[in-house]
This record gives C-alpha cells, structure tokens and sequence, in this order.
C-alpha cells in the first residue's frame, strides 16, 4: 500500500511537538511495520495554524491526482490537517474522491473524523485543563500503559499493561476470519454480529466504522502508538502479522469514492404556504422505474412541492405541483407585478426596508443552519451512520448559504435580474425571491404571491 506523511512542524493545537526527523522516523517505522511503501513526505512550517496551510494541503493533493491515487495519508492526528472541524470535513472529501485516505498516528482514534472531535475543543471547554491531561498522558505513553480504555479484545491490569480478554479477543479473531478469509465486507459483518445478539463492549449495536477501526488497529499485532510514540512487541499480539497486513490491504482494496446524486435545491424553499392549511411546502424528489411491455426498463426522476402536512403529520390532502410549473407560475406573476409598478411600490419606504431588514436576518440564520447541519451531520459520518460522499453534500449547502449571505438585489437592477432570469445563478434567483417576496400561497388551481 502506498502511503504519504503529511505533518505541520508548528501545530501549537497537537498533543506534542513534532520535528520533521521525528516524524519522518515514526512514518518510516509505520510503514516499516505494515509493509506499506513509503511515497512522499510533505511538511507545512507555518508558524501560525492554517497559514500557508491550503497551499501545502494543495501540494499533497496534486502530489496524489499525479499519481493516480490510492494512498494513505499519515498523520500525527486530525489537527495537523485543519485547525477546524470543516477544514477537516473538506480535506477529507477531496482525498476520498481520489480514492485516497487519512490514517491518524494515534492509536485510540485512527479515524480522521473521530479525531477530530477529539482534539478541537466544543466552546466551553478549558484549553489549559485539556494540555495539563494530554501532558499527564503522555508521560503515561512512555511506559507504553493504557490510556483510558484498552482497545476491543484487551483488558488492563493494575500497571495499566495489556492483556487479552478471552471473550472479546474470540470476538476480535471472528471478525478478521470473516473479513480476509471468508472474504465478506464490513456490512456483512455488522449484520452478522448484530444478528447474532452479539454486542460491543459498551452494549451497542456493531456498526462499519468500529469495525473498520478494528480493522485498522496496530494494537492487534502487539504494537502500542500514542502521541508520536510507537513501541513494537509492547503486549501480546491477538492477530498474526500476515493476517493484519491482508486486512489492511483489502480495506484500500475495497475503498471506493461513490459520490451521490447532487439534488439540486429547491428555488421556493422556505416562500410555499399551503393554501389549504397554512403549513409550508416542502421539495421532493421522486424516482420511479417501472418495466415496459417489450421488457425494457425506464427510470423516470420527479421534482415537486407537496404540502407538509400529509408528509409528516398525515393531514391535509394530497397538493402538489411539478417543480418546473410552479417556479415558471412564480416567475411571470413576478414579471407582471413588475409591469404594473406593484414590485417597486413594495419596495419603498419603512416596508421596503423591514423587508430588506428581515430578507437580511433570514439569510444568516440559513448560514447559522447550515453550519449546525454540516456539524451534526460530520458527527454521524464519524460515527459510521453515514459515508465522506454524503457529507461533501452538506458542504455544498453551506457553501451556498454562505454565497447567499451576501447576496442583495437593488431596486434598480430588479428589471435586469428578472428579463435575464435563466442567465442567472441559483443563488442569486433565490436571494431575490426571499428580499422581494413574504410568502407564496399555493392551492391546485391558483398561486398568489403576497409582497
């Protein structure tokens, strides 16, 4: 397998210092241990966290598409790649989509995005109390001792040494069996531990991250790492070395990027009231194959706003309206609002402005919400409830909110934005509509716009 290192030399958020000989020695040690190919070692010198940082990543990422991906990227942990969790977040993705990966060089939470959470603080938490623990903890590496809880299929001692666990290591074994020799992916594996009534130690439900964690976890072939320390032979290893080595291969194997059908949004998210219920209209995305009489196959895909109402409460009727239909409805009511003056007149005086004021207040709290959904959601994906692809999604939404934020239609230009509608980008439409419309009111047969 090929692996790069990637390290920034001044990290003042790591757990510990990091030279460029300290790191290339614990890389070479790495991949010596693993049997992977030492590639490239790149570094980032900036004194400040983050500058200069997008460039270096940059160089990394060049380095990979050149190369027709496949790699392991080595890290100390998730803080050398951003100070931030969406730093992170982005980071990830575009080294997904080359097929590529992130393997943190911390033993506990190889896992990019688990750790991550681990390492950039939640406000309201002390900084100088989280170096004092870090400081006591890696006092406690060097004498290669457990750090909080022992990986799955060990337990402690007294002197916080390793031992193995005789139900979990049985466990452990099975795991790696269905994994390299009876050849069976890691949902399978999940659905087999799960089916079975077998859980984690914790008493949940086995899900493709833990497994994959497992999978990934030098602590199986004796070898203790934590904060840049690697200590082979430190306990007594529960799965042979051959036997890690093709797991480990089969994991890059297997890795594949599949990206998702990017559903466009909605143009009148958040304009649509049902003129039956007063409730909001939401978008929604159908697709349908059915069979054809000579056998053939046809997959048809439907964009629409049906009321909210039927979808999550189960009430009102079954209102709805082809997406295209309704935003071309919207957009000539608009167009003869503006004919007769009565767009401009909504626009003047103390209502015009609480317009602007309140069209203003609306785009940064979609920003706000946007945010809180890429962070919940990065928190899902790093539990294994999701994949990197879906993420990139919530990305792109906060990107856009982010654009929109921005965004604010002079009086003067509405003419322009209106006859010029389709040369214009999606953000600017919708930032439009939501300065220059209150609502919307729907029913089947009629649309009314309400300044």
């Amino acid at each position: 397998m090929k692996a790069i290192g990637f390290c920034q030399t001044n990290n003042s958020s790591a757990c510990a210092p990091w030279t460029k000989d300290k790191f290339a020695h614990v890389f070479h040690q790495f991949c010596a241990s693993l049997a992977h190919q030492p590639c490239e070692i790149l570094f980032s010198d900036s004194s400040v966290l983050g500058e200069g940082q997008e460039s270096d990543f940059k160089k990394l990422l060049d380095y990979v598409e050149e190369n027709s991906g496949g790699f392991l990227v080595v890290v100390p942990d998730a803080t050398h790649v951003s100070e931030d969790l969406e730093g992170i977040a982005r980071s990830v993705v575009k080294l997904e989509q080359q097929q590529s990966d992130f393997f943190c060089l911390e033993e506990a939470y190889p896992d990019i995005l688990q750790n991550a959470f681990q390492h950039i603080q939640a406000p309201g938490v002390s900084s100088e109390k989280s170096k004092n623990i870090r400081k006591a903890m890696q006092a406690r590496a060097i004498e290669g001792k457990s750090l909080g809880k022992p990986p799955f299929g060990y337990t402690t001692d007294s002197e916080g040494k390793f031992l193995p666990d005789c139900i979990e290591s049985t466990i452990l074994r099975r795991i790696y069996q269905l994994y390299v020799n009876d050849d069976l992916g890691l949902r399978k594996i999940v659905e087999i531990l799960n089916g079975e009534g077998i859980v984690t130690r914790s008493g949940n439900s086995w899900n493709i991250v833990t497994i994959r964690d497992i999978l990934r976890n030098t602590s199986y072939i004796g070898t203790y790492t934590r904060f840049g320390l690697r200590l082979t032979k430190n306990h007594e290893p529960l799965i042979e070395t051959k036997l890690f080595r093709s797991a480990q291969d089969k994991v890059r194997e297997r890795k594949r990027y599949r990206g998702f059908a990017n559903s466009l949004p909605y143009l009148l998210s958040g304009l649509c009231i049902c003129g039956y219920c007063g409730n909001g209209l939401m978008g929604v995305n159908r697709r349908q194959t059915w069979k054809r009489q000579d056998g053939s196959r046809v997959r048809g895909n439907y964009r629409y706003y049906q009321c909210q109402s039927r979808t999550n409460k189960g009430t009102c009727g079954y209102h709805t309206w082809p997406t295209e239909k309704l935003e071309e409805r919207v957009l000539n009511l608009i167009k003869e609002a503006l004919g007769s003056g009565k767009l401009q007149e909504s626009m003047g005086g103390q209502p015009g402005e609480e317009k602007r004021h309140l069209a203003a207040t609306k785009r940064l709290r979609k920003v706000e919400a946007a945010e809180k959904r890429f962070i919940e959601f990065m928190r899902k994906t790093s539990r294994g409830q999701s994949v990197v692809a879906r993420l990139s999604l919530y990305i792109d939404n906060l990107d856009l909110a982010r654009t929109q934020a921005f965004i604010s239609v002079d009086l003067k230009n509405v003419n322009d934005l209106v006859c010029n509608w389709e040369t214009k980008s999606f953000a600017e439409q919708q930032s439009f509509l939501d300065e220059y419309l209150t609502f919307i009111t729907v029913k089947d047969r009629s649309v009314r716009i309400h300044y």
